[in-house]
């Protein structure tokens, strides 16, 4: 069960630079999420840790041990597809086994009658039926070990695909997007049950996803990547709560953090439509600009009473999630904001509210907040300050 090292890790498919300087550590028994949208390269480094794809400057090491040069099948990895990739005109049984009859795998066995025979064989061994059996009372298929992948539903075929990893015992686990191809109640099941198993045979995982709910419920780190890059690394709750910068709070949350331009005068911020508060408890950015990123999540935000003083809203959107409602606004009499790409009136913010909440789309509302649920990025490069 190795730990592995990632020492400024590039990857080039030509003059495109696919991955740069990917530097980082996994602990042994991790549950490590490689998060990021569609393109940033997670697939690509899953790859190169199985060592299906080489590596193009950097090392890779496991527990010490460079693993540039050492081939797929000598890392003891199990890789899990985002496609099932069973065999169809196998059993579910045969398709468990495969790994453990490629590992005995000769040169003859490519001779049609030997093959085959040599595959009967080898399934009827005892050890080898009780660890299909052990492995199929795991993944609950011990009822379908007699039935082709054709005639399975997606959750049993991606139970199979997994069963066929953990038959081999291997020190790491690479999964690759393995849910997406399963509906919306079917992928909630399968985040239960490979969570489960991490937790059964407490192994290194490593997990793909572009899925930022997959990454909060089952990672133990998550590395978050775009263009290549690492935008941030830590645990799902140091991440949401404490984002580097603008990428991985807008990435991050459902929905995300929200984002407001506004400027800074001593203690006081005025907000893009004019509106200006006054900053009671001191926490304000350590900057000498006068125009930030203020970020606050959706349920750090308050809806406020018609006395108070508070940011004046129009309610644009209600979605109602039976014990909360999802509520979208704009800011009322919002002007243009030099500092922001657009308008700000166009722009929509979220404040999450308890679900016997009565509101309706264009109510006017205030809204306020606590200063110390505040998170501030710089406009230019979008760092947190």
């Amino acid at each position: 069960m190795p730990k592995i090292v990632f020492d400024k890790v590039n990857k080039y498919f030509g003059d495109v630079h696919v991955i740069k300087d990917f530097t980082g550590e996994i602990d042994d028994k991790e549950f490590l999420v490689l998060l990021g949208p569609s393109g940033c390269g997670k697939s690509t480094m899953l790859r190169m840790i199985a060592g299906l794809i080489d590596v193009t400057e950097g090392s890779i090491y496991f527990d010490d041990e460079l693993m540039n040069d050492i081939e797929p099948k000598k890392r003891n990895v199990a890789f899990v597809f985002q496609s099932y990739a069973l065999y169809p005109h196998l059993t579910v049984k045969a398709n468990i086994a495969y790994p453990l009859l490629m590992d005995q795998f000769r040169w003859w066995w490519h001779l049609p009658f030997i093959g085959n025979l040599k595959r009967r064989i080898y399934l009827r061994r005892p050890e080898v039926l009780k660890r299909i059996e052990e492995i199929a009372e795991t993944m609950e298929l011990t009822q379908l070990l007699n039935r082709r992948p054709k005639t399975l539903s997606g959750g049993q075929r991606q139970r199979v695909a997994l069963a066929r990893a953990l038959v081999r015992n291997p020190s790491l686990y690479l999964l690759d997007e393995p849910l997406s191809n399963l509906d919306a109640k079917l992928r909630a099941h399968m985040r239960v049950e490979i969570s489960n198993l991490y937790s059964r045979v407490q192994k290194t995982f490593i997990y793909v996803t572009h899925d930022q709910i997959e990454a909060m419920t089952m990672g133990t780190k998550i590395v978050l990547m775009d263009k290549g890059e690492i935008q941030q690394q830590g645990t799902p709750q140091e991440i949401y709560n404490n984002p580097a910068n603008v990428f991985v709070a807008s990435f991050i949350g459902s929905p995300p953090m929200n984002l407001l331009n506004v400027e800074i005068n001593q203690s006081r911020i005025t907000f893009s439509n004019g509106f200006s508060l006054e900053n009671s408890n001191g926490a304000m950015p350590d900057t000498d600009k006068d125009k930030v990123i203020l970020g606050i999540r959706p349920e750090k935000l308050i809806k406020l009473r018609d006395s108070e003083v508070g940011i004046p809203v129009t309610v644009k959107i209600v979605e109602r999630l039976g014990s909360e409602s999802l509520v979208a606004f704009e800011l009322k009499n919002a002007m243009k904001d030099s500092s922001a790409s657009e308008s700000s009136e166009k722009r929509l913010f979220f404040i999450k509210l308890g679900g016997d909440e009565s509101i309706n789309i264009g109510d006017e509302l205030k809204i306020g907040f606590n200063f110390a649920n505040v998170r501030w990025f710089d406009v230019q490069k979008g760092n947190r300050i």
